[in-house]
């Protein structure tokens, strides 16, 4: 690939689903990276972003999660959610497209990285 570096990213989202520009500048971000022939060892949805995995959607994110979940399935990149934030914040269903691991998840991806990007 021209001498390029190609790099293994580990992307952290912390924003809230709410904040939609974060979730989508970090969503172009990832397709930017992917089609730049770059790999991302995972997506971790930590702190005020772990709604992103809120399962049944609400009908208002619906269309980001999709696209979330597309990214995931057609780049197998796993669309990591930290489940102790979520199970204080009251989360016991998941989006089925988001995996609920720990910190230990995130520390064995960003080892395994070149890059470590927060969101």
């Amino acid at each position: 690939m021209n001498g390029q570096f190609m790099a293994k990213l580990t992307l952290i989202l912390q924003k809230s689903v709410k904040e939609r520009a974060q979730s989508l500048d970090a969503l172009a971000f990832a397709k930017a990276a992917i089609a730049s022939g770059h790999t991302i060892a995972c997506v971790f949805f930590y702190r005020e972003s772990v709604n992103h995995a809120e399962f049944p959607t609400p009908t208002e994110n619906e269309d980001l999660i999709t696209q979330w979940e597309e990214l995931s399935q057609h780049n197998q990149v796993p669309l990591v959610v930290c489940h102790t934030v979520a199970e204080r914040k009251g989360m016991e269903k998941f989006h089925p497209s988001f995996e609920a691991s720990g910190l230990t998840a995130l520390a064995t991806a960003m080892a395994a990285s070149d890059r470590t990007l927060q969101f």
